[in-house]
């Protein structure tokens, strides 16, 4: 009996490394769908040019009873403010960013500011917003603001400013030197951050959502005049 030989042999490796493929391909596919749904969920800061161009001092009062001879003047409140200017890039909601202040005279001095916060507002202590004399900070509620719209949304060629709480004066010890600065103390904060003028004042704003740096910089505090009546 002749028995007729079957030329096959070499199908069954070709089936595996077919198979072998496909299962490849699938992986590969599972795996970049998994990398691109988290790639997707990853948030992207606005990228902006903001710039600190001035600190506007309109009315400054002595607004603290609690260091030296300070003295709360009745019926006045300090009407202190950052200027930032929006140089270009992507606008800026105001209320999704906070502001990290330092200085440079004290590098461990540091404090955050944003809109989340409740700014003190008492006569006791810092002076009724409302007293404020001059009309775009009269009564303000909100650290940050648009200028001079007093809006939240900041866009390129547009101003915005940071609210400072209250100046403090005093004569230091025995030195015939008037000691100034201005300071931020949202309510409910343990202490005041304060700068002193001739220092830097220093910020990075923050994007709330991704905790990324949008913007930094420095600029001088400049001198003032501190009424006490």
């Amino acid at each position: 009996m002749k028995f007729i030989e079957h030329k096959d042999s070499a199908v069954s490796p070709v089936i595996g490394i077919l198979l072998m493929l496909v299962v490849t391909i699938i992986i590969a596919a599972v795996v970049s769908g998994f990398a691109g749904g988290f790639a997707g969920d990853t948030s992207k800061a606005p990228q902006a040019s903001i710039v600190a161009k001035d600190i506007v001092v309109n009315e400054a009062y002595d607004g603290s009873n609690t260091d030296y001879d300070f003295n709360v003047v009745a019926g006045k409140a300090a009407d202190i403010y950052v200027v930032f200017e929006h140089q270009g890039g992507d606008g800026i909601n105001l209320n999704n960013v906070e502001i990290y202040l330092g200085c440079t005279k004290y590098p461990s001095a540091k404090s955050v500011i944003s809109n989340g916060k409740t700014p003190e507002s008492s006569d006791s202590f810092f002076g009724d917003h409302t007293n404020i004399q001059s009309t775009f900070s009269k009564g303000w509620t909100k650290y940050l603001e648009t200028f001079p719209e007093k809006g939240s949304i900041s866009s390129p060629g547009s101003k915005f400013v940071l609210h400072a709480d209250y100046a403090r004066w005093r004569i230091s010890g025995d030195s015939s030197a008037p000691w100034k600065k201005i300071s931020w103390k949202p309510s409910g904060a343990a202490g005041a951050f304060s700068v002193d003028v001739g220092d830097y004042l220093t910020y990075d704003i923050i994007d709330k959502a991704t905790k990324k740096s949008i913007a930094s910089g420095q600029i001088p505090v400049k001198d003032f005049t501190v009424s006490l009546t």
